[in-house]
């Protein structure tokens, strides 16, 4: 695991994570970018369970509502087998939440915490990691 703000490489405990309704918005603020690095074999042990509750309640949706939705592309796969739907991971971890809650699991706020992640703007997958990208604020001093 990885990250780094503005391309340099940084401890994981200076960021938290925007929880709020305003993620992605910036307000004025300036936003320095980070990149968040993950092995695939962590993101599925800290947000498998999650991916499949999401799952279900969708399929079950578009079933009920004869409907589509991000996951009808991959048939509703196993989140194993989304890594090969690069696009449709990304749309699906940024419409359901899914980076903010695996974001929630790896950056606990702390004393140390300078920075919040208030964006996902994209994610890359390649053949062991997965690469998110986005832009951050300074939290406010108190």
């Amino acid at each position: 695991m990885k990250i780094r703000l503005n391309n340099k490489e940084v401890d994981k405990s200076i960021f938290v994570v925007n929880d709020g309704m305003n993620y992605g918005r910036f307000f004025g603020r300036e936003g320095k970018s980070y990149e968040f690095q993950i092995s695939k074999s962590n993101l599925l042990k800290l947000i498998e369970k999650e991916y499949n509750e999401v799952k279900d309640e969708i399929k079950l949706d578009d079933e009920i509502e004869n409907d589509r939705s991000d996951f009808t592309n991959t048939n509703y796969c196993a989140l194993i087998e989304l890594f090969e739907y690069e696009y449709d991971f990304g749309e699906i971890f940024k419409t359901y939440d899914l980076d903010r809650t695996l974001y929630s699991k790896v950056f606990q706020e702390s004393s140390k915490t300078i920075y919040v992640i208030n964006s996902t703007d994209t994610i890359k997958i390649s053949a062991e990691d997965v690469l998110f990208k986005g832009r951050v604020f300074e939290m406010p001093k108190s």
